[in-house]
């Protein structure tokens, strides 16, 4: 039986960064049709979101929950702003009819089931048998939808890549026939329809078919080469493929930071080295998928904001990897400065780019960027504001006093300090003024024993 995996919804944003997940679950969505139903409104959730509550599985992520109701929609129940919920009205003709007009024109069985607000269940297609096998299956002759239109072969990757469903072996085999005529299409098209695959909460499952279906290796060629690629090294390293799906999966829902996961480690495919002592090496092969993302990009017809974006997140992807505990924040203000508008990507992806199994590793990894983060906008505040003493302020009061550096004058900065804080005192005034001010108000700061003055070194000539 196919098993659905649940994640919270991480819709992107218009720069494509996630945002906050969708705190609803089954029974909030039962709830709402319940209370729908009790105001007198025929109402019933179809499509994927009726699958997952028929079948007992998460809500589906990364696509609309779609509602068909009766009567006018301000009679139903209101809808919380976060949901991804499309509510469809039917006004003109009686609900039945249109309920099963709606699930005869959606082309994967699968997803032509409906769920009323009492939890009757409408499968007049086999829905649910074909969820249960895991099977991709079309209300129409699957060769015939193939054969032809290469488009439909990117439909079915789409379709793959939202439920998890598989294409069976005669779409696959219609697919392998047609495969060639994909370079024949549209480069927008090719944009649009595959990157809609990487946003698939189940991006792995089409990928897969786009590979069995001999298309991948038309469209990502350089993708293609990870495949199996760690079997031809006579010293054991991981597989770099199977790697990258999980990876992608794991990443929010952001189209530069699933471009970036898709690319990141295609660089390996030509920079594996082993030395003398049976290690495995890819060095700069950051650098190199970079490079390879730039020539991809160009295929595809990327907006250059986006390329600029995936090419920046591979080539710098193990920046953040390597942040430990004990980096000083000196070192995260530095990230933070060469990342510059790039940082949120970064982060992201490498809190997504690691497969180990091992729970401890995973629960570390996981703390380790939680810290990261809490530490980022802790750090770019403090920066952010602005120092309400004036540099130059030490060289000043020595200057006048003709004292050197010591302690007295980490305690008349302190005094200056305290005092603008609690607002006696005005920030942002000049050296001379502050000056002034502890003369007149704090002389005995300025009354040091020449034993607390540092002596300064004499320069060497």
């Amino acid at each position: 039986m196919h098993r659905y995996t649940a994640r919270a919804v991480l819709r992107p944003t218009p720069k494509g960064l996630p945002v906050p997940p969708v705190p609803a679950t089954p029974d909030d969505l039962r709830a709402w049709l319940l209370a729908a139903s009790e105001r007198g409104v025929e109402v019933a959730v179809v499509g994927p979101a009726a699958l997952a509550l028929a079948s007992g599985t998460p809500l589906p992520t990364g696509l609309p929950w779609t509602i068909l109701a009766s009567g006018p929609a301000q009679k139903c129940p209101e809808t919380p702003q976060d949901w991804p919920m499309q509510l469809r009205t039917v006004e003109t003709e009686p609900f039945a009819h249109a309920l099963l007009q709606h699930l005869a024109a959606e082309p994967v069985r699968a997803w032509a089931v409906a769920v009323g607000a009492g939890g009757e269940i409408v499968d007049s297609t086999g829905g649910l048998a074909d969820a249960a096998e895991g099977r991709l299956g079309l209300r129409s002759d699957l060769r015939k939808f193939v054969q032809g239109n290469p488009r439909h072969i990117l439909d079915l990757a789409v379709w793959a890549a939202q439920s998890g469903l598989k294409p069976p072996i005669e779409a696959v085999r219609a697919a392998q026939r047609d495969a060639g005529n994909v370079l024949s299409l549209d480069r927008a098209l090719w944009c649009e329809r595959f990157g809609t695959v990487l946003l698939g909460e189940f991006a792995g499952t089409g990928l897969r078919f786009l590979h069995e279906a001999m298309v991948l290796q038309l469209m990502v060629p350089e993708v293609v080469a990870m495949i199996d690629f760690h079997k031809g090294c006579p010293v054991h390293h991981k597989d770099i493929w199977d790697h990258t799906l999980q990876v992608i999966e794991k990443c929010p829902y952001s189209p530069a930071v699933r471009w970036a996961a898709l690319m990141h480690d295609t660089g390996k495919v030509w920079t594996r080295t082993v030395n003398k002592q049976g290690k495995v090496h890819f060095f700069r092969h950051e650098e190199m998928g970079a490079s390879l993302m730039e020539g991809v990009a160009g295929r595809f017809h990327l907006d250059p904001e986006l390329r600029d974006r995936v090419v920046y997140v591979i080539a710098n992807h193990a920046r953040a990897n390597v942040y430990t505990t004990d980096w000083t924040d000196s070192a995260v203000r530095r990230l933070i400065r060469d990342m510059g508008p790039h940082l949120q990507d970064v982060i992201a992806f490498s809190q997504s780019d690691f497969t180990t199994k091992r729970a401890w590793r995973i629960a570390e990894v996981r703390s380790l960027a939680e810290e990261l983060n809490a530490r980022i906008p802790r750090i770019a505040e403090e920066d952010a504001k602005v120092p309400p003493l004036p540099k130059g302020l030490g060289h000043t009061v020595m200057q006048a006093t003709g004292l050197g550096p010591g302690p007295w004058l980490g305690q008349v900065v302190a005094w200056l300090e305290a005092e603008v804080e609690a607002g006696r005192v005005e920030p942002l005034l000049s050296s001379e003024a502050y000056l002034e001010i502890v003369q007149r108000e704090r002389a005995e700061l300025l009354q040091v024993n020449p034993q607390d003055v540092r002596r300064r070194r004499p320069r060497a000539t």
